[in-house]
C-alpha cells in the first residue's frame, strides 16, 4: 500500500472527479482497530491519498448518521433494528434510525470521538475492498465486542456511474448520492461541514434547532455545486 499525502482540498476533487476514489471511514467505536484497517487496505492493494482524523462531540452522532446516510429511509423508520437491537430497547422518534445507528457506531464513555477517514484510490484493488468488506467489518467487530455495523464505512464502487456521467446532461449528477465517495468526503473533509457537525448535538431540548439547522445543512449536502467552506452554521 503506497501512501500519499493529499490536502484535504485535493482529495475532496478527487473524490468528485476519480472514478477508483473510495471513501473508508473507521467510526469511534473502533478507533482503536485503526492498524487493522491499514492492514486490510494494504492487503487489498489500495493506495492512500490522505488519512484525516476528525473529532466530534458524543452527541453529534445522530447528524453524522443523518449526513452520511442522507436521504435513506431507514434514518427514520428504523427498519433495521431488528439485526443489532440495543440493550436499553429501540430510540423513540424523531429520526429513530439515526440514533440508533449513532448508538452503535459513537463510544459511551469518551468526551471527544474519534474517527479515521481514508481517502483511497482503488483503481489497483480489483474490487477488493468490496469483496471484503463483510469480513474487515465481522473482525473489527469481534475485536472490540461491538454490535452489528459498528466499526466501518466504505463508500461504493462509482467506476460504472461517473464512466457514464455527462455533466453537461446531469448537473450535480451522481455527485449527489450518499453512497459515493464525494458525498462523504464532503460531509467529513470539510470543516465547515465538520464544524456544523460538531455543534449540532441532538437531544430532547433542543429538538426544534436542531431540526431547522438540519433542513439548511441538508440543502447544501444535496447541492454539490455549493462551494467548500460554506456549510451552515448552527442556529441557535
Amino acid at each position: 500500500m503506497s501512501i500519499q499525502s493529499l490536502s484535504p482540498s485535493s482529495a475532496l476533487s478527487f473524490c468528485r472527479n476519480s472514478p477508483s476514489a473510495v471513501v473508508v471511514t473507521v467510526w469511534p467505536r473502533a478507533f482503536s482497530q485503526v492498524q487493522k484497517v491499514r492492514d486490510w487496505l494494504a492487503s487489498s492493494e489500495a493506495e492512500v491519498l490522505l488519512e484525516q482524523e476528525v473529532r466530534l462531540k458524543p452527541r453529534s452522532g445522530v447528524a453524522t448518521a443523518m449526513a452520511l446516510y442522507l436521504g435513506e429511509d431507514w434514518i427514520h423508520s428504523n427498519c433495521w433494528y431488528g439485526e443489532s437491537p440495543l440493550p436499553g430497547g429501540p430510540p423513540p422518534p424523531p429520526y429513530a434510525g439515526a440514533k440508533w445507528k449513532a448508538a452503535l457506531i459513537f463510544t459511551d464513555d469518551e468526551p471527544i470521538q474519534k474517527l479515521k477517514v481514508f481517502v483511497v484510490d482503488s483503481a489497483k484493488t480489483n474490487g477488493a475492498l468490496w469483496r471484503g468488506k463483510y469480513r474487515i467489518r465481522e473482525d473489527l467487530r469481534g475485536e472490540i465486542g461491538g454490535l452489528g455495523n459498528c466499526c466501518l464505512h466504505l463508500t461504493d464502487d462509482q467506476s460504472s456511474t461517473l464512466d457514464s456521467w455527462d455533466p453537461s446532461k446531469n448537473a450535480g449528477g451522481y455527485n449527489c448520492d450518499s453512497s459515493y465517495a464525494f458525498h462523504c468526503a464532503r460531509v467529513l473533509l470539510d470543516e465547515s461541514s465538520v464544524a456544523l457537525l460538531d455543534s449540532l448535538e441532538y437531544h430532547d431540548d433542543n429538538e426544534e434547532a436542531f431540526r431547522s439547522t438540519w433542513e439548511e445543512y441538508e440543502k447544501w449536502l444535496s447541492d454539490p455545486n455549493e462551494n467548500i467552506g460554506t456549510a451552515p452554521k448552527y442556529l441557535l
